[in-house]
């Protein structure tokens, strides 16, 4: 039997330094804190939820992307979720920002952009990360968590072939299937804030902001 252990921590219990095994539905075993343990529950994929996390989605090859091992899990708390984002003025064909999105973390951000691009492999070509979003993911929603798969040049469209990323195993993603229709309807498990609660990040420490919001 195949077996994974992986540190999985929330900045928000940082400083917890028990850890307990959970036991996966084919027998893996991933390493959280006690409090994230209380938190979460695994969802096995012969039960109806499963296809809801959408484990397909989340998973990519070597060199693609997304996560190289996806666990579905359902909440058992309300639990904060961050997102990076290329904040308000970016827009795309549709008008449409970048802040809502499938790619999350349950750890607060904090370090450099540099570094949290490397431990999220997020290509500078897919998003700028200027600015912090805080959501809070509700008690039953279904996700799936796991550790980063590598990301090629090739992947981020660098044609100079220097931006690439290897697989993270300690910083785990937060992948919520199709966010954009789970948050502001009736029923939806994500809860945002309006915009203007979140801020511009500084490069150097994006743990704080750059200056103060102007919307």
């Amino acid at each position: 039997m195949r077996r994974v252990r992986v540190v999985f921590a929330l900045l928000v219990l940082a400083g917890c330094a028990h850890r307990v095994p959970l036991h996966g539905p084919s027998g893996e075993t991933i390493e959280v804190s006690r409090a994230l343990a209380s938190s979460i529950e695994f969802v096995g994929p012969d039960e109806k939820d499963y296809a809801a996390g959408d484990a397909t989605g989340a998973t990519g090859d070597p060199g693609d992307g997304k996560v190289s091992k996806p666990f579905v899990v359902r909440l058992r708390r309300d639990l904060a979720v961050y997102r990076l984002w290329a904040g308000p003025t970016v827009r795309d064909a549709l008008g449409r920002t970048s802040r809502i999105g499938q790619w999350w973390t349950f750890d607060r951000p904090s370090g450099t952009l540099a570094g949290f691009r490397r431990r999220y492999e997020v290509c500078v070509q897919w998003d700028s990360l200027q600015w912090v979003a805080q959501c809070t993911l509700r008690r039953g929603a279904v996700v799936v968590i796991g550790p980063g798969q590598s990301v090629s040049a090739q992947t981020c469209g660098d044609p100079t072939g220097r931006e690439s990323y290897p697989a993270n195993d300690r910083d785990w993603q937060v992948y919520i299937h199709e966010a954009w229709n789970r948050t502001g309807t009736p029923g939806g498990d994500l809860s945002c804030p309006d915009e203007s609660r979140d801020y511009q990040n500084d490069p150097g420490n994006i743990a704080k902001p750059i200056k103060a919001n102007v919307h």
